[in-house]
């Protein structure tokens, strides 16, 4: 009937809006803690690897801290993963909408560890020589 599908369609509308709501009402409540944690420390660094895989709601989260004027002390660290992230990844647009928004994002690029790099690593994590064969081979 009509009247079912109304109540159906109302019912859906009220539903999107307690989900939005309780989505800002998460971001609030996370922004309070943060807000107390970095107002009793020197400096907080928040570091968030993989923003890659990162979907749209963890990206307006982030947001959401990095626009709040009033978390003193908070630096955000992302790393993610260039040759994973086109230029139409959610990851970017969010990027480019913080930038017009003046928020400072300072981007550093990081290659890939050489192998030379990672021969010692390899050794002293297996408490082996760096010229043994098998940690070379690991590496």
């Amino acid at each position: 009937s009509s009247a079912a599908l109304l109540r159906t369609a109302s019912s859906s509308r009220l539903d999107l809006f307690a989900g939005k709501e309780s989505i800002s009402q998460t971001h609030y409540a996370i922004r309070r803690l943060l807000k107390i944690i970095c107002s009793n420390l020197k400096g907080v660094i928040l570091f968030i690897d993989d923003l890659q895989w990162s979907d749209t709601a963890t990206l307006d989260l982030l947001n959401s801290i990095a626009l709040d004027g009033e978390i003193p002390s908070l630096l955000i660290v992302g790393a993610y993963r260039e040759d994973e992230v086109p230029d139409h990844h959610p990851l970017v647009l969010h990027i480019g909408d913080l930038e017009q928004m003046n928020v400072s994002i300072t981007q550093i690029k990081i290659g890939n560890l050489g192998v030379d790099n990672v021969i010692p690593l390899v050794a002293d994590a297996l408490g082996m020589d760096a010229d043994d064969e098998k940690v070379i081979s690991l590496a």
